[in-house]
């Protein structure tokens, strides 16, 4: 029996389910608040504020992050390989986002997501999880 074979794990880590729970979230939090600016931007647009074009566009990109964390929610169980570099891709973004955020004057809640998608990153990085995408 080779190493590889003897120390490939048989249910998915622990903290990954905690990273699948979270990623449910974020995908449903994506979706409300992209179906809200979607809303908002079309009124908007429907009064001639054409400024709102941006925020729609925004919107749409949130709908995009939402089906690749539903999509990396949904694999992560088999251990798929894109989806620990899909999920680290997503939350990078996040904290990149929200660093932004709070520079420009955003709310102080932004760390709250800023500090779930640093910690899905350190998680997916250990040992024990990163095995699971390379089994």
């Amino acid at each position: 029996m080779t190493e590889e074979v003897r120390n490939r794990p048989l249910e998915m880590p622990r903290r990954l389910k905690f990273v699948r729970g979270f990623l449910w979230l974020q995908a449903v939090l994506n979706i409300l608040v992209s179906a809200l600016v979607t809303m908002v931007a079309m009124n908007e647009l429907d009064h001639g504020n054409e400024e709102a074009g941006l925020a729609l566009v925004l919107a749409l990109l949130g709908f995009v992050v939402a089906v690749v964390l539903i999509a990396s929610a949904v694999r992560i169980s088999r251990g798929a390989p894109w989806v620990r570099v899909a999920v680290i891709v997503v939350e990078a973004l996040t904290v990149v986002i929200a660093v932004i955020g709070l520079i420009n004057g955003g709310p102080i809640t932004q760390l709250i997501g800023m500090g779930i998608a640093i910690g899905i990153i350190v998680t997916l990085n250990k040992p024990e999880e990163r095995a699971w995408f390379t089994r």
